[in-house]
């Protein structure tokens, strides 16, 4: 059986800070972190996914120079720079798809 390639992952210090503030937004706005957890759980099969498949379902956004993918029932997006040279994918941003686009 082939083995997957697995390209490795890199989260930004801005992508990091986007991705936690979500988080604490819906714990705070649904006294709870059970939506959180979700969110949570989604964004890391979302990011093993592209780890294998960069390319698959994602959008390219010239402007930013990164490609797009639109998850969680299309409440959330994540957008990355792949590096084939270096066999590593840069997570950039980690937005709600309510935001103003970048």
């Amino acid at each position: 059986m082939k083995q997957e390639h697995i390209m490795k992952v890199f989260w930004t210090e801005e992508a990091k800070i986007e991705f936690k503030q979500t988080l604490i937004y819906w714990t705070i706005h649904n006294m709870s972190d059970s939506y959180s957890r979700k969110i949570e759980v989604e964004t890391l099969k979302l990011v093993k996914e592209i780890t294998t498949s960069p390319y698959f379902l994602a959008n390219y956004v010239e402007t930013i120079d990164a490609y797009k993918r639109v998850f969680f029932k299309s409440r959330f997006i994540l957008y990355y720079q792949v590096d084939k040279e270096n066999d590593t994918i840069y997570i950039l941003h980690f937005r709600s798809s309510s935001q103003k686009p970048l």
